[in-house]
């Protein structure tokens, strides 16, 4: 098993995803929370007798969508949107293994990247790393790794080779 903080030894390198790669990773994601976000409405409807819901039921989704995130996270280093167009979350100091605590505050960094009009979402089209608020809250990258013999796209993209 790896450990935090450490480069996989058997990893090609590695490639700053780009924005619109991530984009639609985000939206593939949309694709499959959105049903389990309807399916816990609707359990949670019928198990209230219909009806609106209120503010705690509301967390309570957020917060167990946050959760299957974070097992995504920590699991693969991806969700399945980002694991099917081959990105993953890595350390931003040296491309390993992101500890839990730091996965966290990167998903509560969602939070202050969407507030002002999502221009923390928008930072990655102008930082040189391609981080979003919320990955520089969490000191991460998201990478695409190159196959062997690929060679990186542009020098501006290239890590941890």
């Amino acid at each position: 098993m790896q450990s935090y903080g450490t480069r996989p030894v058997d990893s090609p390198g590695m490639v700053l995803a780009g924005f619109w790669r991530r984009v639609l990773a985000q939206f593939i994601d949309v694709l499959w929370t959105l049903p389990l976000s309807l399916a816990m409405g609707l359990l949670g409807s019928l198990l209230r007798g219909g009806g609106e819901a209120p503010l705690l039921s509301e967390l309570l989704q957020n917060v167990i969508i946050g959760l299957v995130v974070l097992i995504f996270w920590a699991g693969r280093q991806a969700t399945p949107g980002k694991w099917v167009l081959g990105l993953r979350i890595v350390a931003a100091e040296d491309g390993g293994h992101v500890p839990i605590g730091r996965l966290v505050a990167r998903y509560l960094g969602y939070i202050v990247s969407a507030l002002p009009l999502c221009l923390g979402f928008l930072w990655m089209l102008w930082d040189s790393r391609r981080q979003g608020w919320h990955d520089k809250l969490a000191r991460t990258l998201v990478v695409r790794d190159l196959a062997p013999g690929e060679a990186p796209p542009g020098p501006s993209t290239a890590l941890f080779r």
